[in-house]
């Protein structure tokens, strides 16, 4: 059972944390309350952890190859006897879980590799590509548009319960709820990223898009599925172990669904030459004071090597916490070189002492 000692202080004292971004010269203050003014003990617990830590080191983490698993994780235990701080899990799959499809694969309500990590002293992070039917009434994606393996799956639906679209979204997020809800009696608070880069590259140049159904209606639309969703699984489901991540593109303010229903701001970026991360890290900052900002996916784009952490860090980015993607082929064994972030990206990463480990949080949550 974690100790909670550090809460209680930070409960009852009118405190706030603040990070002493050097070399940046602007600190950044963010509250210790977040969002959800019903947040449990544990969630309280984590996010202080992470206010604490907020500019002066970042955690590290990883996401799972593609659902319930931590291979991700044992891949940079392997490389440099450290495991990383956060395994962020993947909820895509939902539709093919054992517990709703007996034909299914997997079975997201066996909560052993979520309760490992955290009994280990990892941080749990969940998001969501949410598959819903395409066009051609037998695949499953995320992907929007009118070819047969894309979608037309309408989000604006979600102002109509007498709409088939409607009970879809309803049904699906009370299935993940009923996951979420396990964790949370478990004691386990959860980084919770859903409707992920909703924009796409709409905002970047004439003639951009979304990239997912739950963007392709525009911002209003993607907003208010976002606060619903945000209402069904507080307000309805009493879920208070969730710490609320929304992503941004960058110049997409008109998207973001309010400080109310938002705890961290996150950013996905893939080309770390190409685009610096500290630009982007402070146009960030800039536009969301009041909320941490973390490095929500990152990898190396084709051909692209990624800065290594040290690298970035001191061109000035002091992300919360970043999460590597995972390459699928070398997890099944079918190559023999990791395609984002590999062995001496995080060779680098770890011995920088400028990132935290799963050892580290343990320590830090004591």
């Amino acid at each position: 059972m974690r100790n909670t000692i550090l809460l209680f202080s930070m409960l009852f004292l009118s405190v706030s944390c603040t990070a002493q971004n050097t070399p940046d010269p602007e600190p950044t203050t963010v509250p210790y309350t977040l969002c959800n003014p019903n947040a449990t003990a544990e969630t309280q617990q984590l996010w202080g952890v992470l206010c604490a830590q907020y500019g002066e080191k970042s955690l590290s983490g990883v996401v799972a190859n593609i659902d319930w698993n931590t291979r991700e994780a044992e891949n940079v235990y392997q490389w440099t006897g450290q495991y990383p701080a956060l395994n962020v899990f993947d909820f895509i799959n939902i539709h093919a879980s054992k517990d709703v499809n007996q034909q299914g694969w997997l079975d997201y309500s066996d909560m052993t590799p979520v309760t490992e990590w955290y009994n280990a002293g990892g941080i749990v992070g969940c998001m969501w590509h949410w598959q819903v039917p395409a066009n051609n009434g037998t695949n499953m994606t995320c992907s929007p548009g009118t070819e047969p393996g894309e979608t037309s799956f309408d989000a604006s639906k979600i102002n109509d319960p007498t709409s088939d679209a409607y009970r879809r979204m309803v049904k699906d997020i009370d299935q993940v709820a009923g996951y979420l809800k396990k964790m949370q009696k478990l004691g386990i608070p959860v980084i919770w990223r859903p409707l992920h880069e909703a924009a796409g590259n709409s905002t970047e140049f004439a003639g951009g898009k979304a990239w997912f159904w739950w963007g392709a209606q525009g911002p209003e639309v993607y907003k208010q599925l976002w606060r619903f969703m945000y209402d069904r699984l507080v307000n309805y489901h009493k879920l208070n172990n969730l710490i609320w991540v929304w992503t941004s593109q960058i110049n997409d303010d008109e998207w973001y669904p309010g400080a109310d229903v938002v705890d961290v701001v996150g950013r996905d970026n893939y080309y770390a030459l190409q685009y610096p991360l500290a630009k982007e890290y402070k146009t960030l900052k800039t536009t969301y004071p009041d909320k941490l900002i973390a490095l929500a996916e990152c990898g190396n784009g084709d051909d692209v090597d990624m800065s290594l952490w040290s690298d970035i860090w001191a061109e000035g980015s002091r992300w919360s916490w970043f999460m590597t993607w995972y390459d699928y082929h070398y997890n099944a064994g079918t190559s023999d070189e990791h395609q984002f972030a590999g062995e001496a990206w995080w060779q680098n990463a770890i011995g920088s002492g400028l990132v935290l480990t799963r050892e580290d949080v343990k320590r830090l949550m004591k």
